[in-house]
């Protein structure tokens, strides 16, 4: 079935302002350029007002990326769906003119775009030295994690009996994707997990940009990238069409 632009441009408004009225969107959106500020503001104080060592920029940095890849990125799109599916909304899109991979496109749509501009805020609000980092780089590494998030979202939602399930599957993604980058700076152990995340390739961009390094990713830190994008996306079609969403 092809695809009406039409359609997924009114269901991308619709699936905006559904966002927007989401109370714990509004909040966690709120709370992450809000607590990197905070952490940044903290470390300054600290240090009298000196500059912060490279480690303390990276940490304030990586803690607002990684809260805004699965706070944001990741656990709106999966109660969203789960919402849909409490609510029977689902099924009646995929029994109406609507087909799933317009109602994917419209529900990604906007938890991909609001996790970009927060990541381009985060990096603002860091405190790094803008001249150190590759920008083209960043925001394009940053979109794949972003993106890679919204899927793995999706995915946790087709899974989820409803809101409440999907919010407790998430809280394990969460820790992993979040806790293992942050441990990986401090423990050699979970470095070598952290480079195959997609989180962790992110974390070590960012610290390398902190220490001065404009350098490009590996091939290997691409692949990871690139390789777990493509592998939730398949795990998202083939469970959508075994669920039964999907109609010809």
């Amino acid at each position: 079935m092809g695809l009406s632009f039409k359609k997924i441009h009114v269901l991308t408004r619709f699936k905006f302002k559904e966002l927007f009225r989401n109370k714990t969107f509004l909040i966690t959106g709120s709370m992450v350029p809000l607590l990197t500020l905070l952490m940044r503001f903290v470390y300054q104080n600290l240090l009298d007002g000196k500059a912060m060592p490279p480690m303390m920029v990276a940490l304030v940095l990586n803690l607002g990326l990684l809260m805004n890849l699965t706070s944001v990125s990741m656990m709106m799109p999966a109660t969203m769906l789960a919402k849909d599916k409490e609510k029977n909304t689902l099924r009646t899109l995929m029994t109406s003119s609507v087909n799933g991979t317009e109602y994917f496109i419209s529900s990604v749509i906007p938890s991909f775009v609001v996790s970009f501009l927060i990541n381009l805020l985060v990096l603002v609000l860091s405190g790094i030295n803008l001249g150190e980092v590759n920008l083209v780089l960043y925001v394009l590494v940053t979109a794949i994690a972003g993106l890679t998030s919204c899927v793995l979202g999706m995915l946790i939602g087709l899974f989820a009996k409803n809101q409440m399930s999907s919010s407790n599957i998430c809280t394990i993604f969460v820790l992993v994707l979040m806790l293992v980058p942050v441990l990986g700076n401090i423990a050699g152990s979970f470095q070598k997990v952290s480079n195959f995340l997609y989180t962790g390739i992110v974390g070590n961009l960012v610290s390398a940009f902190a220490e001065g390094s404009r350098q490009g990713l590996s091939l290997q830190s691409w692949l990871v990238l690139v390789g777990e994008l493509a592998v939730i996306s398949l795990l998202f079609v083939v469970n959508y069409r075994k669920n039964g969403f999907e109609h010809e």
